[in-house]
């Protein structure tokens, strides 16, 4: 019986609501597996069926009813290819709702957030990364989504950015479910591979050889430390730095790598 079925093929295609659950499955799937040689293979099965019931979500019931019991385990392994790849998700939520608060995300892959916001935010990222602590996953979050502008830009809704805001944000970021938290990490996560794509003369990847090699642990470089390069540690410097916006700036920056005199 053939079946027609519609299945998302990259990252932004996937509902809010797929990549939601795709994300927490992943995670999930990386902490049993951390420390648990054993659980691999099981663990690794049960993920690739979840993801692939997950990836036929928007369809009829039905459908999916017929193409679970008809289709091989194994048919669905093209489709879940790209899910185990990096994330490439470059679009936010609209807004989070807290307490009848609305905080508004940024736009899709950080087209309207400048240094000082970037910056900040891949601070907490990385802290996240490293230690794995929720609260930094909300200040991360918190950076990320803030309350309407009263007078909203055509570019932005939200309330400009001001890191010693974030505190008190976070506070009401944290005990929000860690699923939803995290999906928002991995939004920010895709959009920041796709900045290091757009310029690579700021984000050289490694050479193939190295990559093949065993994975040494590299000492992280904050954007901050990039910036202060930039303007070569002129204060006077800094504040219009921070209020510029995030591709203006990068795509200066990357143009005066890019044609720096050879030595």
């Amino acid at each position: 019986m053939a079946v027609e079925l519609t299945i998302p093929q990259r990252w932004n295609d996937l509902s809010h609501k797929q990549f939601s659950n795709i994300v927490y499955q992943l995670e999930c799937y990386h902490s049993v597996v951390k420390d648990n040689a054993e659980a691999v293979k099981e663990s690794a099965l049960l993920l690739y069926m979840q993801l692939s019931k997950e990836l036929l979500r928007g369809n009829p019931w039905r459908t999916i009813k017929t193409a679970l019991k008809e289709m091989r385990p194994e048919a669905f392994e093209p489709y879940t290819k790209f899910l185990y790849n990096r994330i490439e998700r470059t679009k936010f939520q609209e807004y989070i709702e807290i307490e009848g608060v609305k905080y508004y995300s940024p736009d899709m892959r950080l087209r309207n957030s400048t240094i000082a916001e970037f910056s900040f935010a891949d601070s907490a990222y990385y802290n996240w990364r490293q230690t794995n602590n929720k609260i930094w996953l909300a200040v991360l979050c918190a950076s990320l989504f803030r309350e309407a502008n009263p007078t909203p830009s055509d570019l932005d809704a939200r309330k400009p950015f001001i890191k010693q805001a974030v505190d008190k944000r976070a506070d009401l970021f944290l005990p929000l479910p860690y699923k939803k938290l995290v999906t928002i990490a991995y939004a920010y996560e895709g959009c920041r591979n796709h900045i290091q794509d757009t310029y690579p003369a700021i984000f050289p990847k490694a050479p193939e050889d190295q990559q093949q090699q065993p994975k040494i642990k590299k000492k992280y470089i904050s954007f901050g430390e990039i910036i202060l390069d930039k303007i070569q540690g002129d204060p006077s410097k800094l504040q219009a730095t921070n209020n510029t916006f995030l591709y203006d700036f990068l795509s200066i920056y990357n143009h005066d790598l890019l044609n720096l005199p050879k030595s």
